[in-house]
């Protein structure tokens, strides 16, 4: 019997026995290579080829990329269709989309190669027979485009390769560069999206060598074999109180962080690092530290919301000076905007919430003056003032953006229609700020 088999017949014994080191599952939330924090509407532009040669390849990564995006389920897709309507008619993209995942296929190789083997048949006579190799290789790169000004998120470079072999011939080598593509193209979930990782945690064993804690480990280890994750836990925090153990502490931070309380595994941790001084400790607590950390990042991001926050703002400052008993109609003054729309929405929501009045935006004199403002192209106060006289408004609130890049911001203007005179308009400030 070799050494091969022994180390084989080993590993068996210890996969089948359980005399292994136990380890159990986590679910820990990890942020993506590139931060894409604040994004959420996301157009696929088509990727680009460094030679006409790879142009179909280029084609069938930018249906991958979207697909990957899509299963992300974190971003808003928007047609590339329309951002490039957009950009040939020089005008802002941001106003649609938020960033554009571009890409670009750098370089492909194909190697070729043939080996000759032979045998004999049952009769002795000689066959030869011929199999045919094929190698590729893929290099490519995307990024993160913000539309807002420009910026480039990445870029992040991939390398894919891929063989195989066929005795009748080469293979194709554009299928095994569109396998190779894809092998790479899995990682664009993480590069761009939060998402959630499953890691192993091994259950660590107590080095005191006293008989009393060993034998209460064994006990509290037979409930983590058994899944029954909360006596576990209950056990290993009363050995580290009885005997101080580090190791059931950590087993107890490790049950902890399986139940999804990150916060009580690095709690428990730091008393042991305090009580101990064990250098393993403080490791673990630097682990739990990040990935705490990460959460809090993660959390932040999706909070991250320009229009809700400035139609926050927009609201509270509308509705300190608003007359008693106001009947506010709100005018979109870039129609056809969708970030106004969404803040028009917003507000509408807010007010009804709070009980304000708001002209009916189905009132037939309203959807008329809307028109007649729209097709003049200029905003009159005294028209406005007159048309939502007509439509039974005493306050018009007029919204609009101004600027681009970093420099757009919300415009708001409020007319009082009984004096015929503007009591509010925003400025400059940085929380007027899209």
């Amino acid at each position: 019997m070799n050494w091969r088999t022994i180390i084989l017949l080993a590993l068996l014994v210890l996969t089948f026995t359980g005399c292994g080191p136990t380890r159990i599952p986590v679910e820990v939330d990890r942020l993506p290579t590139l931060n894409t924090a604040g994004i959420k509407r996301i157009a696929v532009m088509p990727f680009e080829a460094n030679e006409p040669a790879y142009s179909s390849l280029a084609l069938y990564a930018t249906s991958v990329a979207t697909e990957k995006i899509r299963e992300t389920e974190h971003f808003t897709l928007v047609d590339d269709s329309e951002v490039m309507r957009i950009q040939r008619r020089k005008q802002n993209v941001e106003n649609y989309v938020d960033a554009m995942f571009i890409g670009r296929i750098i370089r492909t190789v194909t190697e070729n190669e043939t080996k000759t083997s032979q045998s004999k048949d049952k009769e002795g006579n000689v066959i030869y027979s011929t199999t045919y190799y094929t190698t590729v290789r893929v290099e490519f790169s995307y990024s993160i485009k913000v539309a807002r000004d420009g910026k480039l998120i990445g870029p992040i470079f991939r390398k894919g390769i891929a063989s195989t072999y066929s005795e009748a011939g080469y293979p194709s080598a554009d299928e095994l560069l569109r396998a190779a593509l894809i092998s790479q193209m899995a990682f664009i979930r993480q590069d761009i999206a939060p998402y959630k990782s499953k890691e192993m945690r091994t259950i660590a064993e107590d080095k005191t060598g006293d008989d009393v804690v060993k034998k209460e480990m064994k006990e509290a280890l037979a409930h983590v074999k058994a899944q029954n994750y909360k006596l576990a836990l209950q056990a290993y925090l009363g050995i580290y109180e009885r005997h101080k153990s580090p190791a059931a502490g950590e087993n107890a931070s490790i049950i902890y962080e399986a139940l999804g309380d990150t916060e009580s595994a690095l709690s428990i941790m730091q008393r042991v690092y305090n009580d101990t001084g064990n250098p393993t400790a403080q490791l673990v607590i630097a682990r739990l530290s990040k990935i705490l950390d990460d959460k809090a990042k993660l959390t932040a991001s999706e909070k991250e919301d320009p229009v809700g926050k400035v139609t926050a703002f927009a609201s509270e400052e509308i509705q300190k000076v608003l007359p008693a008993k106001a009947m506010v109609w709100f005018y979109n003054n870039s129609a056809g905007n969708a970030m106004v729309e969404a803040v028009v929405d917003n507000l509408t929501a807010d007010f009804i919430r709070k009980g304000i009045g708001l002209v009916d935006r189905q009132n037939t004199a309203l959807i008329e003056a809307e028109q007649k403002l729209q097709a003049s192209g200029a905003v009159n106060d005294a028209e406005m003032v007159r048309l939502g006289n007509a439509a039974g408004a005493k306050t018009i609130v007029i919204i609009g953006i101004t600027g681009s890049g970093a420099m757009r911001r919300l415009q708001v203007r409020v007319l009082d229609i009984e004096r015929g005179a503007p009591i509010m308009q925003s400025d400059t400030d940085e929380r007027w700020q899209l």
